[in-house]
């Protein structure tokens, strides 16, 4: 999926005396160096160094970027004793939305969006380093699902199934599969129906692959979000030529 750039932004806003809120802004991409990348765990660090707050609102708005750097901001993030409150501004995708899980609360306008989905990379080599490479992969994959598993209302091959899609999902799709906690509404918005956008997710997917496995029967609660979930996908086409 073809993204367009975002522009770089890591700030910290002012801060109220009569609070103690403090608003971090983070635009653009995510990597390990303050001069190449818009997004760092350093330039975070130096953000908030001196600063002293109990809760910290984190604005994202990120196609995403180096997946290392974007876990260890999230760890950041959870290790801070203080309250963690996301706010998707546009758009969580990859890294991104790896930053956003690791708010106590993540809160998403009705017109923002967030997109997951399986480790990728730039590679050449022979054969036997390919493979290795796709080894790595599949490793870095698994990181992906402990992290976004957190959150997710369902069982690991439910979430398996988006990130082979690189599914983009709307704010309530957000809301209604667990990585968002809830619509922040802007003026006079509504949230959409909860039912109807629950049942359109995976409907999209339908025909794009065979589920084979059963539903983990060690979350009867969370299968039960997505009890026709396998009937939506047994005796679905397989198609060898999709590139995920």
């Amino acid at each position: 999926m073809k993204r367009q750039k975002i522009e770089g932004k890591l700030s910290v806003m002012a801060q109220a005396k009569e609070t103690n809120e403090l608003t971090l802004v983070l635009h653009g991409d995510i990597g390990p160096s303050e001069y190449w990348y818009d997004v760092s765990l350093k330039g975070i660090k130096r953000a908030l160094q001196g600063k002293e707050f109990n809760t910290l609102n984190v604005h994202i708005n990120s196609n995403g970027g180096d997946v290392f750097e974007s876990i260890a901001i999230a760890n950041y993030f959870k290790e801070l004793d203080a309250t963690i409150i996301i706010h998707i501004d546009a758009i969580a995708a990859s890294g991104g939305s790896i930053i956003a899980m690791a708010g106590d609360k993540v809160l998403m306008p009705s017109n923002t969006m967030m997109m997951i989905h399986n480790a990728w990379t730039f590679a050449a080599g022979n054969a036997k380093e390919l493979r290795k490479v796709a080894d790595d992969l599949d490793k870095i994959g698994t990181s992906f699902s402990t992290t976004y598993l957190e959150r997710f209302v369902g069982t690991e091959e439910e979430l398996q199934i988006l990130l082979d899609n690189e599914t983009l999902m709307t704010a309530q799709e957000c809301v209604d599969l667990g990585f968002a906690d809830e619509i922040k509404v802007i003026a006079n918005e509504k949230p959409e129906d909860t039912v109807d956008a629950k049942a359109n997710i995976f409907n999209k997917y339908q025909g794009n692959r065979t589920q084979t496995g059963a539903a983990s029967a060690d979350k009867p609660e969370e299968s039960n979000v997505f009890k026709n979930l396998l009937e939506l996908f047994i005796g679905g086409n397989n198609n060898d030529d999709e590139k995920y």
